[in-house]
């Protein structure tokens, strides 16, 4: 049987011949074969074999190579695939011309793992084997040691960050991250209040308009804006961006903190590019990039104090709502959270199906309701997006009452609208938490799968240096 390596799911199906066979087959062919003058090249079986595969005899096990299998440059499995056949020669230990295979005499113990690496791309040493021994073969194929998964640092640094549960130590460091979460996030909130900004002496102020105007919402609803700030003719409303020294020094030791976790699992992951497409990493990005980005706007013009909503500030605006994605950095250590964005994942079709059937509610509905009440007196429906707000709310079975019917035609659609958003909403339910009982069993089954690997990689392999 042959080891095939298909090119599709870059994988190898390891299957041996007979091993006696080949070593027999193989201590027949010397070192002297490098000087015999092969079958033509240019012949068919030369040619096939050119074009889609190399069949390698390692330690008198039979493989064959697709030239499109992933082999890393500057390694000798590369320099094999990639040369010609009389490259080739002076390469390997002896080719058969009858056959077309090329000889290494290499260890057999190691063949499987050595060709394993340039298909999957990770490397294991067998735990059979001698460390200096594996040293030799990795220099003899060129490979680095920064691909065996077995060095004391890395592996070590991989399961402090990513199992709280490994070490007290580790523990520690999965309660701090999440502490700093919590400081981020309650920082953000107390920033947006007028107590806690480097000038609170509006705040008193700024409450007391407040709870007036809303008092008199209604009455100044369609006043002009001159005429709603004349009670107050002397304030002058300060934005909340500008808050305590307090609250910014926490800012940036969350930061600093988050950019040293990240860049730390950055450093330590084998796979850059998976790393930075992997869900919470995009997170753990979106929390500490903005801050940054907000530091660098000074330097192209724009400036924190200028309050308008249009142009460069609105990117200011923007990132500032993005700082709230740190709450999401929670779900690195919950479970719970994980499996509730598994269970999201999955509902995609049941989603789109409910945000369907809301959508085409919400329009017909809100269009009947403005041609119904839009003709009476402070009618709350004066336009179709006005109407759009009351058909969600209505349809969510909220209800804040704060835009309502008065005509009996429009009561009437109010009534359709509420009993047809229960159904909507009801419709997709059981779907949706039959999904998530079946995520969290397979956030269970993972969790054991998870706890294994680590003892698994911990006790099986052992350091290397």
């Amino acid at each position: 049987m042959v080891h095939w390596l298909p090119v599709a799911q870059n994988r190898c199906r390891l299957l041996r011949q007979n091993d006696s066979d080949a070593l027999q087959k193989m201590n027949s062919i010397r070192r002297t074969t490098r000087e015999k003058t092969p079958q033509d090249p240019s012949d068919s079986s030369y040619t096939d074999q050119g074009e889609n595969y190399v069949r390698l005899n390692i330690g008198g096990k039979s493989y064959c190579i697709r030239k499109e299998l992933y082999t890393e440059e500057r390694t000798l499995m590369h320099d094999i695939v990639e040369s010609t056949h009389e490259q080739r020669l002076a390469l390997v230990d002896g080719c058969d011309s009858g056959t077309g295979e090329y000889y290494l005499e290499r260890n057999s113990r190691l063949a499987d793992h050595i060709v394993d690496f340039f298909a999957t791309g990770s490397l294991h040493r067998p735990m059979n084997m001698c460390v200096e021994k594996f040293k030799e073969e990795l220099a003899f194929w060129r490979i680095s040691h920064d691909h065996a998964c077995m060095q004391s640092f890395r592996l070590s640094t991989w399961r402090f960050l990513e199992d709280p549960q490994s070490s007290l130590p580790a523990a520690i460091f999965a309660i701090l991250s999440v502490l700093f979460v919590f400081g981020s996030v309650f920082g953000l909130i107390l920033g947006s209040m007028p107590e806690f900004q480097e000038d609170p002496s509006n705040a008193s102020a700024y409450h007391s308009m407040h709870a007036k105007t809303n008092e008199h919402e209604k009455l100044h609803k369609f006043l002009p804006s001159a005429t709603r700030n004349e009670e107050f003719p002397n304030f002058v409303y300060r934005p909340t961006d500008n808050p305590s020294i307090v609250l910014v020094v926490l800012e940036y030791i969350c930061i600093g903190w988050f950019t040293f976790e990240y860049l730390i699992r950055f450093i330590i992951y084998p796979k850059r590019g998976e790393f930075l497409r992997k869900t919470l990493n995009i997170i753990d990005m979106m929390t500490i990039l903005p801050f940054y980005l907000e530091l660098c706007l000074p330097a192209f013009g724009v400036e924190s104090h200028f309050k308008e909503f249009t142009g460069a500030m609105l990117v200011v605006r923007v990132l500032r709502v993005l700082k709230m994605a740190r709450v999401f950095k929670l779900a690195r250590y919950s479970s719970s959270l994980q499996t509730f964005g598994q269970t999201l994942k999955s509902s995609i079709t049941e989603l789109s199906m409910l945000s369907m059937f809301l959508l085409t509610g919400i329009i017909f509905f809100s269009t009947i309701m403005y041609y119904l009440e839009k003709d009476e007196p402070h009618s709350d429906f004066y336009s179709i997006p006005a109407a759009c707000w009351w058909c969600v709310v209505t349809m969510a079975t909220v209800g804040y009452g704060d835009a309502k019917p008065v005509t009996a035609f429009g009561k009437l659609v109010a009534t359709a609208t509420s009993i047809c958003g229960i159904i909507v909403l009801a419709f997709p339910i059981s779907m949706i938490v039959e999904k998530f009982a079946t995520a969290q069993q397979r956030a269970m089954e993972d969790e054991q799968l998870h706890q294994g690997l680590f003892f698994f990689i911990s006790y099986t392999y052992t350091d290397l240096f």
